[in-house]
This record gives structure tokens, C-alpha cells and sequence, in this order.
């Protein structure tokens, strides 16, 4: 069966930077064969963008549908766009609205997805993190192996926009998604999933996107000092443990999917985090529980002792 990939892309006053984002779609050496599109609440013409563009797509053969957003921010609104794919799509690809996709992305991932169809599968892969001004890139950091629950708790391991889901690890998010009511970022959610539930996460050191770095990103970049102490002050205005309170009740709510093994090292994540700094402690040395890089592994540490976990 030939791939039938669909893509989601969250809207939101994409502004100039949504029509370049939709012609990179088209250039794909991968044409997607469905283009789903949520507008969270646009207040400029990021629909009329939109809806000229799908002229030109259904032209290439690629069929566009555009709905409104839950306009409850981007991870609402992704999570409404999950659910959307129908039983012909074969892989979802996730978009945000203000990058380029360059040529050979969609034909990678299918590739490297291909070998898993058995099983629930998620890749994600490095990019440039691009500044338009001056064009000038760098390459995302790097996330050495393993990806597993034991990271996923704690720490995403790629950006959303560069993921792809093969069709199991879609039935997997759609069995999970009427349980939950929200998680901290959508792109984080689906690798605690997918690893929890014993599937296999992938990760192409070759970049695939020009990530365009600006102050509306979501999360942005996590390369340089300046992007560290802005999650260390995160860290200690309780953002962490806030976006682990989300994601914990999630998994709760779809822990019969998820593996033995992790419900164990959800449940004692759990009721470490409400318990004494020295089961906080012994918590972490017993499951395992890491962040990659140094200062990252620092910092858990840091937030278990001060409760910010």
C-alpha cells in the first residue's frame, strides 16, 4: 500500500510566514495526499492564505480541509487535530505554520517508519534552527540514545514539527486521546505515549526543516545559555512541575495502554513527587529517570530537591 500521508497544521495569525511554510508541502519529493488545518481564532488573513493555497493543492493532487480551532492555545489545538485522520491515512506529519519543510522530509520519515509497521512508531529528526534575517543555521542539539519512558517522563526529545506518526502509533493516540483533558505540549505527549506503550521512537540526526526562530515560538530552541537559564527560572517558578502535573494525569487516564513497566515508573513518579525529599531522591536513582546533557541532568536533580518536580 502506498503511503497516504496527511498533515496537520495548527493556524494561528500565521501572517507572511504561513504562505511559505504551505508551498514547502508541495515541493515535497512525498507529495502529502491530505492537508488538515486548524485555525485557532485568526484575527488577520491567514484563512484567505490558506484557502487561496488549497486552490493550488487540490491542482497537485493534494486534497485541503481547514476547521476551526478549539482556541485554547497550540496544544488544544493539535490534540483536536489528532483525532481528525480518518482509517486511509497511513502516517500524520505535524506542522507548525512558519517553517520550511525542505524537499526530502515526508519521503524520509515514511522510510524510516517503514520497517515498524508493526508496532506504534513516532520519528522526529534534528533541523535548523533557522533566523530568516540573516539566513543564518544552526544544527538542533543533539539527543543521544536511549529514547525511552525513562527520558520521555522528564524530557521531549524532538520538536513536534518535525514529527511523523506511522498508522498504529495513530490508532494508539486516537484510543487515548477522549481520556485525556489536556497535557503540557502535544509534541511531548506523543513520546510519552508512544514509548509507554512499548512502541518504537525514532530519531534522524539529518534535518528536514528550517525551524524559524522568533519570540512567538511555543518552546524555541533549547541550544545556548540563554534558552538554559530561561528553563531554570521555569524550573523554579514551578512551570516544570506544572507541565508534569498535565502530563501525569494523561498518563493516568490511559495507563491500560501503556506497558507494565512504565505504569510502575509512572505510579512511583507520581507519588515520589507529592512525597519527602528522600523518596524524591531515591525515586530518581531507582527508575532511572534522566535528562540529557549535563546541566539538563542537573537540573532534575535540582527541581526533585526543591519540589519543583
Amino acid at each position: 500500500m502506498s503511503a497516504q500521508v496527511t498533515v496537520l497544521l495548527a493556524i494561528r495569525n500565521g501572517g507572511t510566514e504561513l504562505e511559505p511554510q504551505l508551498d514547502s508541502y508541495l515541493d515535497q519529493t512525498l507529495k502529502p495526499t491530505c492537508i488538515l488545518a486548524s485555525d485557532d481564532g485568526s484575527t488577520d488573513d491567514s484563512r484567505a492564505v490558506f484557502t487561496r493555497f488549497a486552490e493550488r493543492a487540490r491542482a497537485a493532487g493534494v486534497t485541503c480541509q481547514l476547521f476551526d480551532g478549539p482556541q485554547r492555545g497550540p496544544t488544544a489545538n493539535f490534540l483536536s487535530l489528532l483525532a481528525r485522520p480518518g482509517p486511509d491515512t497511513t502516517h500524520v506529519a505535524l506542522s507548525d505554520q512558519d517553517d520550511i519543510w525542505l524537499p526530502g522530509k515526508l519521503e524520509d520519515a515514511v522510510a524510516r517508519l517503514s520497517p515498524h509497521s508493526g508496532t506504534p512508531a513516532l520519528v522526529g529528526t534534528r533541523s535548523w534552527e533557522w533566523d530568516p534575517d540573516s539566513d543564518r543555521r544552526q544544527l538542533s542539539r543533539p539527543v543521544p540514545e536511549p529514547h525511552d519512558f525513562r527520558h520521555a517522563l522528564v524530557q521531549n526529545y524532538a520538536g513536534g514539527n518535525t514529527m511523523v506518526l506511522n498508522r498504529a502509533g495513530i490508532d494508539l493516540i486516537q484510543s487515548a486521546l477522549p481520556r485525556i483533558r489536556d497535557a503540557a505540549v502535544h509534541d511531548w505527549w506523543l513520546y510519552q505515549m508512544v514509548s509507554g506503550a512499548g512502541g518504537t521512537i525514532l530519531l534522524g540526526e539529518t534535518p528536514h526543516i528550517l525551524y524559524r526562530q522568533h519570540h512567538h515560538n511555543q518552546i524555541g530552541a533549547n541550544t545556548g545559555f540563554d534558552s538554559k537559564l530561561r528553563r531554570f527560572k521555569a524550573m523554579l517558578r514551578g512551570t516544570y512541575r506544572g507541565w508534569n502535573d498535565l502530563n501525569v494525569a494523561a498518563l493516568m487516564a490511559t495507563r491500560d495502554l501503556l506497558t507494565p513497566e512504565a505504569c510502575q515508573i509512572l505510579s512511583r513518579f507520581d507519588e515520589a513527587r507529592h512525597g519527602p525529599l528522600h523518596k524524591r531522591l531515591a525515586m530518581l536513582r531507582a527508575t532511572g529517570l534522566h535528562r540529557k546533557g549535563h546541566v539538563n541532568q542537573a537540573t532534575l536533580w535540582l527541581a526533585a530537591i526543591l519540589g519543583k518536580i
